[in-house]
């Protein structure tokens, strides 16, 4: 089970980057070219706390970040500035999805989902982390149609919940994530990186 990673004081900054599984074929002869579009392309985190205090905040941190490396990371998508409403309780509106396009049931009604806002859906134990690619507005049943970006890795279950009051990424840590332990003995700020495993 993937650990949720403390805040101890708020990420100091927190960039979400998009890995691109895709690729675009260039014909050498000259021809025009095309985008080939994967399976597979999904989100990776860079976080960097402010400097914190060893005793508790650095040791809490790293106890969260040494079981990370092994069991996976989990932490909340910052949204600054954004107000995400009352969403209501959001899942997968029918199995055998697939695609930029999500239905969705149990929003609030005439919820409106705006475009870039982020939401996880869970699906076999894990999240899967996307944004809405354009502005949708829930029916009086509290159904959306909605575009989403990146495309479905998975094809979730029929009432897989769809977290948009709080989307989680969910991966593996990458980078020198081991090596802060000392940093933060010495009041330097930490920074781990967490990339979606599917």
């Amino acid at each position: 089970m993937s650990i949720l990673i403390p805040q101890p004081r708020l990420p100091q900054s927190a960039v979400i980057r998009f890995l691109d599984f895709g690729g675009t074929l260039t014909p050498p002869g000259g021809g025009a070219a095309q985008r080939v579009n994967r399976l597979g392309s999904r989100c990776a985190i860079d976080i960097l706390f402010p400097r914190l205090r060893p005793e508790p905040d650095g040791r809490v941190l790293m106890s969260a970040i040494r079981q990370a490396l092994v069991d996976g990371a989990l932490f909340p998508v910052p949204q600054p500035g954004f107000h995400v409403g009352e969403p209501g309780a959001p899942v997968v509106d029918g199995a055998g999805q697939l695609g930029t396009t999500l239905n969705i049931r149990g929003f609030t009604p005439e919820y409106m989902g705006r475009i870039g806002q982020f939401f996880s859906i869970i699906q076999g134990g894990r999240r899967y982390l996307h944004h809405l690619a354009n502005q949708g507005i829930a029916d009086p049943t509290g159904k959306m149609a909605a575009m989403i970006w990146p495309m479905l890795r998975v094809s979730p279950d029929d009432g897989a919940v769809c977290e948009f009051f709080k989307p989680m990424i969910e991966g593996f840590l990458t980078g020198n994530s081991v090596e802060i332990e000392l940093s933060i003995a010495k009041g330097v700020p930490a920074k781990i990186m967490i990339t979606e495993a599917a």
